[in-house]
């Protein structure tokens, strides 16, 4: 008798092993004493999990959803009590730190692959005398990453580059020289809601964060990993982040620049696209029902791979801000950054530490520019109801323009195939098929009368 095929379940490994298993240990007795709250740690649990980077407090997980200050003091109490029971461990001594708040990193004892908690304050400079408006903030008694912390067999592999990749342009960035500073888009600093600007300038001044205020073409925040010892040596980092208050949200979704701004993201050679959603309480008149923006917002999450943060007010938001700050200085301070062409950060593995410089993404992410045909066909597949930014990338990919696509469909034999050439198409992180559905509305579009 022939055995049943079992899928096999990938095991999943958390950066935060001690918050999980706390989290689920307390949703497990919640539920033994039908208390509604086991709901509350179920979509607490299902956030931590889908958070990529390790949280030295159970304070840093409010910027979590559903993390409330209830469940972040009782995560900081058991860090606590666990570290008092583990201090005779020598791995967890040597592998734990106290930051200001005599709090400790102690999930770091439990995985070699977690970064460490700790950042290092920023060397001072001066501003630049190019006309850039620089706000610089003391980084203070922020803590430090230790210089000596060894850096993995597996990091230094990534480090390297095919030598085909390398050309006069390219410069290095090693650790300990460079900084990391957040960028604000001058929109969001001078420009509208005069009394809204100046409130989040003056909180992100108190919010104890390097930052510069620039002219940047897509998105309102990134970070720029800043050589010490030359201005013109800066590399845009991983993350960008779209700022958009509710009633803005609704706006955009009206007018139609909610999808464009979304495929500029998408497009921008960024690998984490984050949209940052203020007052999400009191969806009411908006021009649009609330769950409609709901909706709108699991879309670009699910649907378009975004990250979707929702936070009640500026204050908020700058703390965001803040934490994803700390959170990036510790993933990259410790590694040697490569400068590449746009081209070489589009193709690069997710483990590469190739990026951009600010001048060449700025530039190729203007929004007037002249679009290419691949861009120009991928804007008019996102005009079909249900293609989203991911599925239009991944159909572009294989038919870069309008006619290479309807060559391949003269190519086919049957109306079946003619279908499956578009539905066998994989898109997003999960490498979902784009479906029948989908691929029959663009047969019946493309195919001839």
């Amino acid at each position: 008798m022939e055995k049943s095929k079992h899928r096999i379940k990938k095991k999943y490994t958390s950066p935060n092993p001690l918050f999980v298993k706390w989290l689920t240990e307390w949703k497990q007795d919640a539920a033994e004493k039908g208390l509604k709250i086991q709901y509350t740690y179920g979509k607490a649990l299902c956030s931590l999990k889908k958070y990529p980077l390790p949280l030295s407090t159970g304070k840093e997980a409010k910027m979590l959803e559903y993390f409330g200050d209830k469940i972040c003091a009782m995560l900081d109490a058991k860090l606590l009590e666990w570290r008092k029971d583990n201090s005779s461990n020598s791995l967890s001594s040597s592998q734990s730190s106290t930051d200001t708040n005599g709090s400790s990193s102690s999930q770091s004892s439990l995985t070699s692959k977690l970064l460490a908690t700790k950042i290092k304050p920023s060397s001072p400079r001066a501003p630049k005398n190019n006309g850039v408006q620089v706000k610089t903030v003391n980084v203070g008694r922020v803590n430090s990453v230790p210089r000596s912390l060894p850096v993995s067999k597996e990091v230094e592999s990534n480090q390297q580059m095919d030598i085909d990749e390398i050309d006069r342009n390219t410069f290095y960035l090693f650790p300990g020289r460079f900084s990391v500073i957040l960028c604000v888009d001058n929109c969001e600093s001078v420009s509208g809601h005069g009394k809204s600007k100046k409130q989040f300038v003056s909180e992100l001044q108190k919010s104890n964060v390097e930052y510069e205020v620039r002219n940047l073409h897509v998105g309102d925040f990134l970070w720029i990993a800043h050589d010490h010892s030359d201005p013109n040596k800066e590399l845009v980092l991983d993350f960008i982040i779209e700022r958009k208050r509710l009633d803005d949200l609704a706006h955009s979704i009206k007018d139609g620049r909610f999808r464009e701004q979304k495929f500029r993201m998408k497009n921008c050679a960024l690998r984490n696209p984050i949209y940052l959603v203020e007052n999400c309480s009191g969806a009411k008149y908006l021009g649009l029902p609330e769950s409609t923006l709901e909706q709108a917002m699991i879309n670009t999450q699910i649907c378009d791979g975004f990250l979707v943060k929702k936070t009640q007010g500026i204050k908020e938001s700058v703390s965001y801000l803040t934490m994803m700050t700390k959170m990036i200085t510790c993933k990259y301070q410790n590694l040697t950054l490569i400068s590449g062409s746009r081209e070489t950060v589009l193709r690069k593995s997710a483990a590469s530490n190739t990026f951009m410089c600010f001048k060449d993404f700025n530039c190729s992410s203007l929004k007037n520019k002249s679009l290419t045909v691949k861009e120009m066909f991928a804007k008019h597949l996102m005009q079909f109801f249900g293609l989203s930014v991911d599925r239009a990338a991944a159909i572009v990919q294989h038919f870069k323009t309008p006619s290479e696509f309807l060559e391949a469909y003269d190519r086919c034999n049957s109306e079946n195939e003619k279908i499956h050439l578009i539905s066998s198409i994989k898109y997003g992180l999960h490498k979902k098929n784009i479906g029948p559905a989908l691929s029959k509305t663009l047969l019946q579009y493309y195919s001839p009368s």
